[in-house]
């Protein structure tokens, strides 16, 4: 059994410290920058353009508690949020909160990113779905069918090599740097973005949530999602982490009048709405889920 005694508590604590102003100096440190770069950033995801996507039997899993509503955005506005929006959790100086409908081209993906179930993984012979279920969390799945006019596509990095060469301009403050050095962190493993393919790696690949549940802050891909949607963009569409297909996070307040998500299915008598459009969207954005003061 290891030892240790109170000088190593004092500097695990220490190097938490040091961790936790890191990352408040990453963030709240270049925010100046960020702002001041903020229209060239827009108008570099402007300039990209919009693509339009057919969905036909894409799926959709819920928490039972949304069974009779899930065109609904409000789970996307809990906590932290989700990977592409802002939830009330999040530090507000940061960005305030916006709402976004999860999609996925298939079962097994939206399953996958439901349960957070990577591929391969399994534990003592059980399998992803014997392991979702030992989690007791019902759900319910529903498959829609839709178009949206508007879509930033993020199944590669093509689409973010524009933003980049102006991220590019944003610097490293000189206390992140010093605490870089006595965190002892090497270079290759904390830098700036400099391209496209590590821009889309931080926003895609990487684990979102360290950053919004460790410490608070926003992650880079949700960052980059408020870049997206006042670029004008309806929804962001990207290859799962999880699952073989692809998957889309509409944003419902920034739907255009051709846009829509529609139920295939018939629903439970129930329920209130079956189609997320421009004239629904107002009843499906979920703020009435979430504290009055963070609305």
């Amino acid at each position: 059994m290891d030892r240790f005694n109170t000088a190593d508590l004092q500097h695990w604590q220490e190097l938490s410290r040091s961790l936790d102003q890191l990352n408040d100096e990453l963030h709240f440190g270049t925010e100046p920058q960020r702002r001041r770069l903020r229209p060239r950033l827009v108008d570099a995801l402007k300039g990209v353009g919009a693509i339009p996507l057919v969905m036909d039997r894409w799926v959709r899993v819920v928490t039972y508690q949304y069974s009779l509503e899930p065109l609904t955005a409000a789970g996307s506005l809990q906590a932290e949020g989700q990977r592409f929006n802002a939830g009330f959790e999040l530090d507000t100086s940061s960005l305030a909160p916006w709402p976004a409908l999860y999609l996925a081209q298939n079962y097994e993906t939206a399953f996958r990113e439901k349960f957070q179930l990577s591929c391969d993984e399994s534990t003592e012979g059980l399998s992803p779905q014997e392991l979702a279920l030992e989690q007791d969390v019902s759900h319910t799945t529903v498959f829609v069918k839709g178009r949206i006019e508007r879509v930033f596509d993020m199944t590669t990095f093509l689409g973010l090599n524009s933003l980049a060469k102006v991220l590019r301009e944003i610097k490293m403050p000189h206390e992140a740097l010093a605490l870089r050095k006595k965190l002892k962190i090497a270079t290759k493993d904390l830098f700036m973005i400099q391209t496209g393919m590590q821009l889309f790696d931080a926003v895609v690949k990487q684990n979102w949530r360290v950053l919004p549940v460790q410490f608070g802050l926003p992650a880079p891909s949700q960052t980059i999602a408020d870049l997206i949607r006042e670029a004008g963009y309806e929804a962001i569409l990207y290859q799962s982490t999880k699952g073989p297909g692809r998957c889309l996070a509409v944003f419902p307040d920034r739907l255009s009048d051709n846009s829509y998500v529609e139920l295939i299915d018939k629903p439970p008598s129930a329920s209130t709405h079956t189609r997320l459009d421009i004239g629904s969207a107002s009843e499906l954005e979920g703020w009435e889920s979430i504290p009055r003061k963070f609305r």
